[in-house]
C-alpha cells in the first residue's frame, strides 16, 4: 500500500495502545454508550488495535463502519470488521457500490470480488467498475444489488478452493436471477490483490476479458 493509495481510499492505521481512540471520542462529546453500540469501543477500551484501518461505506457513499487487518503477522482474527448497527449491516452493502456505479453502467458489466483490497488494487489498474461482498457468502439483498447494478456480472474471487466453490455457488445464484454470469480464474490459488502485483496489470485486464 503506497501513500497515494493510503490518500485516495482513506486507509488509516490503529495503534497499539487499547484506549487511543476512545479517549479522543470521549474528550470531543461522544457518549460511550454509542461508542460501544456501533463498534468502536467494548466498554472503555478501542476494539481497533494493531490494525490497518478501512473505511466501510454505505449505498450512497457515507461511512458506516470500519474492518480493521492486522499487520503483525498474527492470524487470529486477521480481520475485524464494525458489528452490525442501526447504520450498518454488511450482508446490505457492498464495497465500493458509491464509486462503481457510473462505471458499471459505461461498461454495462459489474465485476464482484471478495475483499476490499482486492477492489483497491484492481481500481490501480484503471478496472472501476468493481464491487467487493467483504467475504465469500452472498446474502440475498447483495445479489439483488449486484443485479440492479448489472445483468452482466463478472466474479473474480481468490483462485483458492474456497474462492473458486463461491463463485460456482454465488454464480448460480445469480443466473437465477437472471444474470448473465462468467468467471475470472486466478491460477496458483492467488487472489486479485496478488496476482496483479505479481503478474502486472495487463495480465489481469487480459483475463477479465
Amino acid at each position: 500500500i503506497d501513500e497515494d493509495m493510503i490518500k485516495e481510499y482513506k486507509i488509516g492505521l490503529s495503534l497499539d495502545k487499547s484506549d487511543n481512540l476512545t479517549k479522543l471520542l470521549l474528550a470531543k462529546g461522544y457518549d460511550l454508550n454509542t461508542l460501544n453500540s456501533i463498534g468502536l469501543a467494548n466498554y472503555d477500551k478501542d476494539v481497533y488495535m494493531n490494525r490497518i484501518m478501512f473505511p466501510l461505506y454505505d449505498l450512497n457513499g457515507r461511512v458506516v463502519g470500519f474492518s480493521g487487518r492486522r499487520y503483525d503477522g498474527i492470524k487470529e482474527n486477521k480481520y475485524v470488521n464494525t458489528k452490525g448497527t442501526n447504520i450498518f449491516q454488511k450482508g446490505e452493502t457492498l464495497y465500493n457500490y458509491h464509486n462503481a456505479r457510473e462505471f458499471v453502467r459505461s461498461k454495462n458489466q459489474v465485476i464482484v470480488m471478495e475483499g476490499f483490497m482486492a477492489v483497491i488494487r484492481t481500481l490501480t489498474t484503471g478496472i472501476k467498475n468493481v464491487v467487493a461482498l467483504m467475504g465469500t457468502a452472498m446474502t440475498k439483498e447483495q445479489a439483488n444489488l449486484i443485479k440492479r447494478l448489472s445483468t452482466n456480472v463478472v466474479l473474480c474471487f481468490d483462485g483458492d478452493e474456497p474462492g473458486r466453490k463461491a463463485c460456482l455457488d454465488n454464480g448460480n445464484e445469480l443466473e437465477k436471477l437472471g444474470c448473465d454470469v462468467s468467471i475470472v480464474e486466478l491460477d496458483g490459488g492467488l487472489d486479485p490483490d496478488d496476482y496483479i502485483l505479481k503478474y502486472g496489470s495487463d495480465d489481469f485486464k487480459n483475463l477479465v476479458k
